[in-house]
Parts: structure tokens; sequence; C-alpha cells
């Protein structure tokens, strides 16, 4: 009997206390980090109360490893030297823009899901419902590229786009430089496998708007692009239509207004589609044009060293979640983005 309750009770989630270590504790499971603004931002206040001091996230948590990550605005040297310890030699990974959030990463440090749009974290009962659906998806998608792993030729090219389709971000270098030649640069499926979404926002930044939409409209006309990737080119398309700069005015919103609906209607089911359908709110309907990122302490921790033992330091621009969406740059810092991404 004592047995049997063992095994229908679910798995407790493991908690760490740095970075470093919820990774080695993860295993096949994934991380959940609770990034928050610590002591100034309201919303990020409103969420600690709810998600930690209320305990309410830990039951949607399960077997993955739970992680809390505070972010200062103005550190003290106390508040530096936690973050040092809590980062130790690691640095988040690239797409994590705002906060609060809840983010998904694998053993790896790979970026696998996000939930940190200002609606859904203002509303920690829409927050947990996501957090659910993309740990369901984690493990959806980890079974297939388990298999493909062990599996070649067409099969093993199947079981990747089979993965690829889940409403989740893949781990990175998952093919080989034999199979990325085979599958030809650019085309079919190697586009769908490698695509970055952060490198779609990278090459807009410059871009003017008519060159920005004939980037996008060229990549989606090339093929092989899954629904769900479609829709994070076009959300970095509307972030930088929304944002302006580089002496750009926001654009209207009417255009807005249709491109979120193009948007919205790839796949109204997705993550995405549901984020364009409150971008149709917030951005178009009452919502403001511009926003100020708040300057943050993430990851700006001097003298400190990657896996391989290099210097490693860096610089931080995070918004709180009453702003849009940050972005990393190439390094993995974040810096003000231009993409609408969730």
């Amino acid at each position: 009997m004592v047995l049997g309750l063992m095994f229908s009770a679910p798995m407790q989630a493991a908690t760490a206390r740095t970075y470093p270590d919820a990774l080695d504790k993860a295993g096949k499971n994934p991380v959940v980090i609770f990034i928050y603004g610590a002591n100034y931002d309201k919303v990020s206040e409103k969420a600690y109360e709810i998600f930690v001091k209320k305990n309410k996230i830990m039951p949607f948590v399960n077997q993955a490893v739970f992680l809390e990550m505070p972010v200062y605005q103005m550190p003290s040297e106390r508040e530096k030297k936690d973050m040092e310890k809590r980062l130790g030699n690691k640095r988040l990974p690239r797409g994590i823009w705002s906060y609060p959030c809840l983010a998904v990463v694998d053993a790896a440090g790979n970026l696998r899901g996000v939930v940190q749009s200002p609606d859904e974290m203002k509303d920690p009962e829409s927050a947990l419902a996501s957090l659910k659906v993309m740990l369901k998806n984690f493990y959806a998608q980890e079974k297939l590229l388990e298999k493909a792993r062990k599996a070649k030729g067409e099969k093993r090219a199947g079981l990747l786009l089979a993965a690829s389709d889940i409403d989740l971000r893949l781990p990175s270098g998952l093919l080989s430089k034999a199979e990325k030649k085979d599958l030809g640069n650019g085309t079919g499926m190697g586009n769908r496998i490698e695509f970055d979404p952060l490198s779609v926002v990278e090459a807009l930044q410059t871009k003017s708007y008519d060159e920005a939409n004939a980037y996008i409209r060229q990549m989606m006309a090339e093929g092989g692009y899954s629904k769900l990737q479609r829709q994070m080119m076009m959300a970095a398309y509307a972030g930088h239509l929304r944002r302006g700069g580089e002496g750009r005015k926001p654009a209207s919103k009417e255009l807005l207004r249709a491109l979120y609906t193009e948007m919205r209607n790839i796949d109204p089911k997705s993550t995405y589609g549901a984020y364009a359908e409150g971008a149709l709110v917030i951005w178009v309907e009452g919502g403001t044009l511009t926003d100020q990122p708040i300057p943050t302490e993430i990851n700006r921790i001097d003298n400190r060293t990657d896996d391989d033992g290099n210097n490693s330091g860096g610089g931080t621009v995070i918004s709180s979640s009453d702003d849009d969406v940050p972005t990393t740059d190439a390094d993995g810092d974040m810096e003000q983005d231009d993409s609408d991404f969730e």
C-alpha cells in the first residue's frame, strides 16, 4: 500500500539556489526559472507573492527544477554578489527579454520556451496555464528528439520535422555538417530546424520598413518553415514597425492591425497566435506605441568566466512587464529589441 501511494503521488519539484546547480540537477527534465524585478517592480512583486510565497507555481513545475532569479535595477554590493553567486560561470540564454517571466530551459542551457508577455504575466492563472502547456510540450519534443538521435536518414529527418512542429523552440546544434550540406543552405528542412528567431530580429534592426517587409516575405516564400516559425518572423517584423527607431516613426495602427491579424490567422491556437490576438488589443486598440526599457543588472557581472574559462563580463538592459520586450544581442546580453516575441 505504501509503495502504491509513493508511485501514484506526483514527483516533487527540485529547487536550486544557483543556475549552474539547476542545470546539473535537471538531467532529462527542464529547469523553470522565475525571473522577477526585486524590490521595485510592482508586477514582479505581485507575481512573487502568488508564485513563490503562496507556492502556487510548484504543482505546475512537477519534476522540473525550479530556480528564482531576482533582477536588481540599482544593485547594492550585497545584491551584486547575490547575482554573481546565482549565475556562477553561466549566462542566461538568449531570448529572455522581460520580467517577470517564466523561462523553460533544458539541461544544456537551451531556452525552449518562455512566458513573458505583459498580459500573461499580469494574470497568474494565464501564466501558469501557459507554463503547463510548455512543460507538456517539452517532454513531447524531447521524446521525438531522443528517437531522432538513434535514427538515420529519412526516419531521422521525419522525427526532427515532427519535433519542430511542436509549439516550443528546438535546442541548437541538431544538424551535423554533413546533414546541413545534404539539406542545402536556406531550404526545406534545413530552414525549419536551423531557424533562429533572434537572428531575424538582428537582421531587421537597420532595415527600412520596405526592406524589412521584403526580407520577411522572402524568408516566408523560401518554404520549409513551420506555421509557428512564420509567426515568429511576423512578430519580429511587427515589433520593428511598432518601435520605429533609426529616425523612423512607429508604423500606423492600421498597418499593425493588418500584420497582427495575418500573424494570428496563420495559427490562432498557437502561442504566437494567442499573442497576436492580445497585441491587437494592447498595441492597436488601446495601447501605446512606444515604451522605454528599465536598465537593470542581470548578467552584468564583471570578471566572470564561461565554461571554457574565458572572461565573459557584459552589459544588460531589460524592461519590466509594463514595457514590451527587449532582447539579447549576439553575445547573450539583453538590449532594447525590435521584436514582439512572447
